[in-house]
């Protein structure tokens, strides 16, 4: 399982750099579901013999498109999600999930794993961090930006321990009001 893991990732690695950049706009308009999940159990799923990834089941902790607070939400494919982080995801069905490059994933992993998947190729799932004094304060919440996203220009950012994060509340507005991307 371990070196499928291990081969996995390194596929995964080599298709996202290989891909271009996408904004989070496109992101958002591409995903069914849109949500804030705390990450309660995860698990890395193989079909014959060969890694699938990952399959997740979260808590909505907040609801930004098709999805309630308390919600329980399965999704996949990515094995990199730490259990009990919080993340901010972009879903949509497993099988409009384009993978080009991995043709015979699809009708191999469809079996096991969920309905809902992360969207532009593994892109949609960026960890939320949040102030130890006050994590249910969504004002206080920070994203740490992932690779190859383009997010909404002029989105507030602070230094969160010697890393810049973009704040939530704002970059969640900006893109909802289709502010245009970073270049």
């Amino acid at each position: 399982i371990l070196v499928a893991l291990l081969a996995l990732v390194i596929v995964i690695h080599a298709v996202v750099s290989m891909e271009r950049s996408i904004s989070l706009r496109e992101l958002y308009s591409m995903s069914s579901v849109v949500a804030v999940v705390e990450v309660l159990e995860g698990r890395v799923v193989t079909a014959g013999g060969e890694g699938c990834g990952a399959r997740y089941k979260g808590r909505v902790i907040e609801g930004t498109k098709n999805a309630t607070v308390g919600q329980f939400i399965e999704f996949g494919f990515v094995p990199s999600l730490k259990i009990g982080s919080n993340y901010f995801v972009l879903l949509d069905e497993y099988k409009n999930v384009p993978l080009e490059r991995l043709p015979d994933f699809q009708s191999r992993c469809k079996n096991v794993l969920p309905y809902l998947a992360l969207v532009g190729i593994w892109r949609g799932a960026m960890e939320v961090t949040s102030s130890a004094d006050a994590p249910e304060r969504r004002d206080a919440w920070t994203v740490r930006p992932v690779r190859r996203v383009q997010y909404p220009i002029g989105t507030r950012g602070q230094m969160v321990e010697g890393e810049r994060q973009l704040v939530f509340s704002d970059m969640v507005n900006r893109m909802k009001q289709g502010s245009p991307d970073l270049r």
